[in-house]
């Protein structure tokens, strides 16, 4: 993994499309290929009040959160068969839990799982549908945990160096960590340019691509396998068309996500990929 990071090449001028309009730079890491937000906000927690911010929240009823709900239920479905895949046997740490969903269907298929999630309005929300998350990872033990998922988590993380390390400890030998993360050499990040959703700044503090993920984890993991999550573009493309305040947005970002998984098909760069990684020791 890369080290003394030097964020010197500016990559993009963008904005708080989704909140604030506050404006913000991305600077790109040479020898990473990682990108970062800057100016990092200090109280990042205010960035992220917003009845509008689905994943912490499951009980809106619009349109537009019923068709995410819809996709969440479809990609809890593959979260569930990729996770099981790798624990057949050994704990499960879903880390970002959000509202706890993954973590709810994986004990009812009879695995040991459990989860993290800072926030307390979203483990509030877990928390009606029985679901208990930890909020903080201090009880976890050294190399007990066989698999860590993290969905869309990672570019939220103010040191994700130091969530490595941490990763790194908690998994067995030969553990495995399932890693969801935008893409920004997908077609609809290249498409959208500053106002592509999956920048989401400040709230991701940095981004990827895949050569940024093959150079931070190449030191300690071994990279099995990529999938693409296809639901993801759609709804990021649809947002971004919002932003851009095109007519019939909906039905527009439906179009650019469509083309931007086609694309994907040739071009192996979707809107957001899952990586599978496993622990070298």
């Amino acid at each position: 993994m890369k080290k003394n990071n030097n964020y010197s090449e500016h990559f993009l001028s963008l904005k708080d499309y989704f909140l604030t309009q506050e404006s913000f730079e991305l600077y790109r890491d040479p020898s990473s290929a990682v990108l970062k937000t800057i100016p990092q906000p200090r109280h990042l927690e205010a960035f992220y009040e917003s009845e509008d911010y689905l994943s912490h929240d499951d009980s809106q009823t619009s349109f537009f959160a019923k068709c995410y709900q819809f996709a969440k239920r479809w990609n809890l479905k593959s979260k569930k068969q990729l996770i099981a895949k790798y624990a057949i046997d050994g704990k499960i740490l879903d880390i970002g839990a959000g509202v706890g969903d993954v973590v709810a269907i994986l004990k009812n298929a009879g695995y040991d799982a459990i989860g993290y999630e800072p926030s307390e309005k979203a483990r509030s929300f877990a928390a009606r549908k029985g679901i208990e998350l930890l909020n903080q990872t201090d009880s976890i033990e050294p190399k007990s945990i066989k698999v860590i998922s993290m969905y869309h988590v990672l570019e939220h993380v103010p040191d994700f160096e130091q969530q490595i390390n941490q990763i790194q400890n908690w998994l067995t030998k030969d553990g495995i960590l399932i890693l969801a993360l935008p893409n920004y050499d997908s077609f609809d990040a290249k498409y959208f340019k500053k106002e592509w959703a999956g920048y989401d700044v400040p709230r991701h503090l940095y981004h990827f691509n895949k050569e940024a993920i093959r150079n931070i984890f190449q030191d300690r993991f071994e990279l099995i396998t990529t999938k693409p999550m296809w639901f993801d573009s759609l709804y990021v493309s649809i947002l971004s068309a919002r932003y851009q305040k095109r007519k019939f947005s909906f039905l527009y970002g439906l179009c650019i996500g469509f083309l931007s998984n086609c694309s994907a098909v040739f071009t192996k760069e979707p809107s957001s990929l899952v990586y599978v990684l496993k622990k070298r020791f």
